[in-house]
């Protein structure tokens, strides 16, 4: 690289590392982008035993556009690199009483389905979807990527959030309009799919309906690992060195409090001018970075 050019260095590989290496290097830095395991992708990772492959995270893609978004910015077709397909359905919920159902995109579709299940339900559903639209379009479209580095920021919100009925659990919001337990149940589980409890998390996560009514569900051919080496081979095709079975020990930080680069386990330093760390936050700021340069992140 020229002396003039800015070198970043990534560290983790999972969509969000490859995104930022991505981005990165179409903002005109050289881009090294560490890997601790053999295998990109971090929590998008795959087992592979007996022909078969295995997403062990996650498995369908929700808002393509933002993949799209990073061939763009290289310049390339995404279509040349990887194949994205709808999902119909979305979900089958089985119940225990041998009844199922389909959720899908099309509305005349799922009208069906919930009349199918309770006819009272269906101006219900389409009450509840103004609303979760409504509150799509603050906490995606506004909130989605404003960054909260202080609680003044956090608060600057809480009036739209009140006025959304945040308070309320996702589970506790759906009660409000749909009055058949299974199709509740239906229109509930999706906190489920990060991690979170339908009758305990913000009402917030109601936006996940909306944002699978306004993009689809999509799955990409080969699965989760096939998207992964897409992006992969993208970072390779514009210049983002990627380096596997590359962890870092800790990020390097000289007396005056700027950074310097990062060191790997086995002692290689890497000099770069900024790190992006796409790794869990507390295990960087209490494992990679001394206590003594981050007065703000104490151990405490």
């Amino acid at each position: 690289m020229s002396q003039q050019q800015r070198h970043a260095v990534v560290v983790g590989s999972g969509f969000g590392g490859l995104a930022a290496a991505i981005r990165l290097r179409t903002s005109g830095y050289a881009v090294t982008l560490l890997e601790a395991r053999e295998q990109l992708g971090g929590r998008a990772s795959v087992i592979e035993a007996d022909g078969f492959s295995f997403d062990m995270g996650p498995t369908v893609i929700t808002a393509p556009y933002l993949i799209e978004e990073l061939f763009q910015l290289a310049g390339r077709d995404s279509r040349d690199y990887v194949e994205f397909m709808p999902v119909d359905p979305y979900y089958r919920i089985d119940f225990n009483d041998g009844s199922s159902f389909d959720y899908v995109g099309d509305q005349e579709r799922l009208l069906a389905h919930i009349r199918s299940f309770n006819p009272a339900d269906v101006d219900n559903y389409l009450r509840m979807v103004k609303k979760m639209e409504e509150i799509f379009d603050v906490g995606y479209s506004q909130l989605a990527d404003v960054p909260f580095d202080k609680l003044s920021d956090m608060l600057k919100v809480v009036p739209s959030l009140l006025r959304l009925g945040s308070y309320r659990s996702v589970y506790s919001m759906v009660s409000r309009y749909i009055k058949d337990e299974r199709l509740r149940q239906v229109f509930s589980f999706q906190p489920l799919l990060v991690g979170g409890n339908p009758f305990k998390v913000t009402s917030i996560y109601c936006l996940i309906h909306w944002l699978e009514r306004k993009w689809g569900v999509h799955f990409a051919r080969g699965g989760t690992a096939a998207l992964v080496h897409a992006l992969a081979r993208l970072a390779r095709d514009i210049g983002v060195c990627v380096r596997q079975k590359s962890p870092v020990k800790r990020i390097e930080v000289d007396v005056r409090g700027r950074l310097r680069g990062v060191v790997l386990e086995e002692g290689e330093k890497v000099l770069c001018d900024i790190v992006v760390a796409n790794a869990d936050p507390s295990f960087v700021y209490l494992n990679m970075v001394d206590p003594k340069h981050r007065k703000t992140h104490t151990d405490r």
